[in-house]
């Protein structure tokens, strides 16, 4: 019995199309990633390109909510949010930096094209970029980070690193150093909150990857997360049509957000799950020496296991009761409500410090062998650790829980 079945979860609320695209998910990364880990390592151009362009191409991941009539699977209520935690936990599984790259698509394409939610100008010029052709779109976002100029624009605490100008041709962007969330050296498509130059409220403006006046630097290293490849921007005088423009004020990154908050909880979950698999592999194969105890029946590392799979059951019924708030929206404040972001933003660190605990745990029972590459474990607390860096600073989100919780107003 696999983590799948074994690991309790609201089952009765998935549709069967979702349950069999979680089945297929599983089949495809175990062959595509999983079998030859040890071979590739963490080589992008060997296994974890053509994998994402398998996901998100092939499979259609990143077809998902757009309209048929584009070229989409047209998967666009609200009950999406159940596949998009079935499907990221699969891929998480076998490689986080997959997962968060497919959640960045995902939440944009939530975003944008959910049903009667959506303006059709704009999914018309945007659903092509995702549906036609076989080749993955790699989707990033520029989010307001830590202020470092004093004055400069904010949004809840963090600064704006672009800042826009509108016009009747639309809109120019400039921004230097940009750091992106994700994917700097290959995104074809970047979701940029902005300041707008003399007004009070943000804009999120969606920017091709080839537009002219924006520069990548160099990519610059990484602990984990192999699958992105980040660098960082500088965008001089970027121009965008106004139909480029997502949405303005704070409904659109509330959406936004809650939906990418969603997808970096089930890659936590996928993450769990995987170290459960490692963990059970370990357990019933080393013997206590000196004992004759299989690993697994000594009553100290039982009981440390016990408390592994307690985490494991306890974050991924959080990442489905995520999706089911998601999924009816209006029974939690309604669809870019704060009262759902904040939700979404509790769970995710709640789940991320959860599998950074585990993991740390697992790597304590498993001695030396926690960290040796050839048993993956490693790998997965790396990707964890990193991906708790794109999430941002715990301290800065417990300002946004007190916003929702206690009407603070001077954060």
């Amino acid at each position: 019995m696999n983590g799948l079945d074994l690991f309790p979860f609201p089952k009765h609320r998935l549709q069967k199309t979702d349950l069999d695209l979680a089945a297929s998910l599983q089949g495809l990364v175990e062959k595509q990633v999983m079998d030859r880990r040890l071979e590739l390592k963490e080589d992008y151009e060997g296994l974890l390109k053509p994998s994402l362009g398998k996901l998100m191409a092939e499979i259609g991941l990143q077809k998902m909510f757009w309209p048929e009539k584009y070229g989409g699977d047209e998967h666009n209520q609200p009950a999406a949010s159940y596949t998009v935690a079935a499907a990221l936990e699969q891929i998480g599984r076998a490689d986080v930096g997959l997962a968060f790259l497919a959640a960045h698509s995902l939440a944009l394409q939530a975003a944008l094209a959910l049903e009667d939610n959506y303006r059709e100008e704009q999914v018309a010029a945007v659903a092509p970029l995702f549906c036609e052709g076989n080749r993955p779109l790699i989707v990033s976002f520029v989010l307001p980070t830590l202020v470092e100029e004093e004055g400069a624009p904010e949004w809840r605490g963090k600064g704006f690193q672009v800042k826009a100008k509108g016009g009747a041709g639309g809109w120019t962007l400039n921004g230097k150093g940009v750091r992106p969330t994700c994917s700097g050296v290959d995104a074809g498509l970047f979701g940029v909150a902005c300041a707008v130059e003399g007004e009070d409220e943000p804009a999120f403006i969606l920017v091709p990857g080839d537009a002219p006046g924006l520069n990548r630097g160099a990519e610059f290293k990484k602990t984990g997360l192999a699958a992105s490849r980040n660098a960082d921007l500088d965008l001089a005088g970027v121009q965008v049509p106004a139909a480029g423009c997502a949405w303005r004020g704070d409904a659109g990154f509330f959406k936004l957000l809650s939906w990418y908050y969603l997808g970096l909880t089930a890659a936590g979950v996928g993450a769990l799950l995987a170290t459960y698999e490692i963990l059970r592999e370990w357990g019933d194969n080393r013997v206590i020496k000196g004992r004759g105890h299989i690993f697994k029946d000594n009553p100290l590392t039982a009981a440390l296991m016990g408390e592994i799979a307690k985490e494991v059951v306890v974050d991924r019924l959080l990442a489905y009761d995520l999706a089911g708030m998601l999924a009816e929206p209006d029974a939690y404040g309604g669809d870019g409500s704060q009262a759902l972001f904040t939700s979404a933003l509790m769970l995710a660190h709640q789940v991320m410090a959860s599998a950074e605990y585990t993991i740390n745990r697992t790597m304590e029972l498993m001695a030396s062998a926690g960290y040796a590459k050839e048993w993956q474990l490693e790998r997965y607390w790396r990707d964890i650790k990193t991906m708790q860096c794109y999430l941002g600073a715990y301290e800065l989100a417990k300002h946004d829980f007190a916003r929702w919780y206690y009407r603070t107003n001077t954060l």
